[in-house]
């Protein structure tokens, strides 16, 4: 069995990978939803030509060729075709929440149209099956694969915890034998100020990429 326990957020493509879980937890105030898609290119000639670079585009092959060229806009027929793929996606998404939450496809277009809603209204339009967190979640997945509560359960995380030198290595782009000769030739390893300095790479690492850090250690 597949539990999903949402966190603060788990919408658009968030949803899509939880549609068809066998069960959905989420909390009250999570940011879930927004069945639907957008999609789009940027037209940089203009912007660019202002500073002197001149783009101009090359294309081989047909008229959809170059449709993302960012050289010039869709024409009327790539406009038409980028719309018909969006309405492809859409129409994907609608009917995999309709199979998943077991919702008649008009239930779900009602609901649907890129709409975002909070766990507690998501629960109530039957887009998740309960309010809580990953402590229901696990207690859910125990039942549903038929664990007794006697039964001691192993966990995996995924990805795996870095080590300090892989985390070094991933925010100074060096090799894990590098950062680690580094750390051992300064002898800082032990030091708290040089594990406080590893902490804070990490937590910036992670908030430039998109990540909602609320602590400055990780919680288990």
């Amino acid at each position: 069995p597949v539990v999903v326990s949402m966190g603060a957020y788990a919408a658009s493509g968030g949803y899509w990978i939880s549609s068809e879980a066998d069960w959905i937890v989420a909390q009250p105030s999570t940011l879930t939803g927004s069945i639907g898609v957008f999609g789009g290119k940027f037209v940089l000639a203009d912007a660019l030509g202002r500073f002197g670079v001149d783009m101009r585009g090359l294309s081989v092959g047909g008229d959809y060729a170059d449709a993302f060229s960012p050289t010039q806009g869709f024409d009327q027929g790539q406009r038409a075709a980028f719309a018909a793929s969006m309405d492809r996606i859409y129409e994907e998404f609608v009917a995999r929440v309709a199979k998943g939450r077991k919702l008649p496809v008009e239930r779900v277009r009602e609901i649907a149209k890129g709409r975002v809603w909070t766990g507690a209204q998501a629960h109530g339009l039957g887009l998740v099956d309960q309010l809580g967190g990953l402590e229901e979640a696990v207690a859910k997945a125990r039942q549903l694969a038929k664990i007794p509560s006697s039964e001691t359960v192993r966990f995996k995380r995924f990805p795996q915890p870095q080590t300090p030198w892989e985390a070094l290595a991933t925010a100074f782009g060096a090799s894990g034998q590098a950062a680690e000769a580094m750390v051992k030739v300064g002898q800082v390893m032990g030091d708290p100020a040089a594990q406080a300095m590893l902490n804070r790479v990490e937590t910036d690492r992670m908030r430039s990429r998109g990540s909602v850090v609320l602590a400055d250690q990780p919680a288990f």
